[in-house]
């Protein structure tokens, strides 16, 4: 992915509350968090009970997310079904999984896609996706880090991040710092975002839903070979 800007790097890490909901920190620099986020499960009482359980460990659900902004984000995770997101109370794009996934928005049209990134190989620590908009330009790449070995980079990485790591700190991007209580195990550790120059909050804010339908919500947009 060509960038004609220094790129724009948002690091989303999971954790889980001692009730078991797991919980993600979107951040891009020291300092107050993009956005954080909550797993919500679907069903009142008994979504709560599966949460606890771990019976939704990753899973489909309600996931709120608020910006620093203040607006508030919705991602319902699906189950063999879309997914949908939602931002102000309107929702603003539909998520449709298979080989590939394909993101319309509010009026039907396709917005964006995501394939497997021809330029990076995915493995077991890390799948790495890349999305394109509507005209089939990259937009951005993400990254869904399976292990905390997967929060490693490479030296090329490293030098595409240009700016951003000089001014977000190695640790923020590559720390593998999870907050984590109650008991059951973290299966999803976070994304990386890295998006290929500035872009509206309201871009963002879908692309940052995507990022917790994949990590939170545990769903597949691409092919596992």
């Amino acid at each position: 992915m060509e960038t004609t800007s220094e790129p724009t790097v948002i690091v989303g890490r999971v954790g889980r509350r001692y009730t078991n909901a797991l919980t993600m920190t979107f951040v891009d620099a020291p300092g107050p968090p993009v956005a954080t986020v909550r797993q919500g499960g679907a069903g009142g009482f008994g979504g709560k009970f599966a949460i606890a359980l771990g019976l939704r460990n990753h899973g489909p659900g309600r996931h709120l997310m608020q910006t620093r902004e203040g607006e508030r984000v919705v991602t319902e995770s699906g189950y063999n079904s879309p997914s949908t997101i939602e931002r102000g109370g309107s929702r603003i794009a539909t998520v449709t999984c298979g080989a590939t996934t394909t993101v319309t928005g509010a009026n039907g049209a396709v917005v964006l896609t995501v394939e497997p990134d021809p330029d990076r190989a995915s493995t077991p620590d890390v799948d790495r996706m890349l999305v394109r908009g509507d005209g089939g330009d990259p937009v951005a790449r993400v990254d869904v880090i399976l292990a905390k070995s997967g929060w490693n980079v490479g030296p090329a990485e490293l030098l595409g991040f240009g700016l951003a790591l000089a001014t977000e700190g190695l640790g923020v991007l590559v720390g593998n710092g999870t907050p984590s209580g109650g008991s059951l195990p973290i299966r999803i550790h976070g994304t990386r975002l890295v998006l290929a120059g500035p872009v509206p909050e309201e871009r963002r804010d879908l692309l940052l839903g995507l990022c917790v339908d994949l990590a939170v919500g545990g769903r597949s947009y691409v092919a596992t070979v």
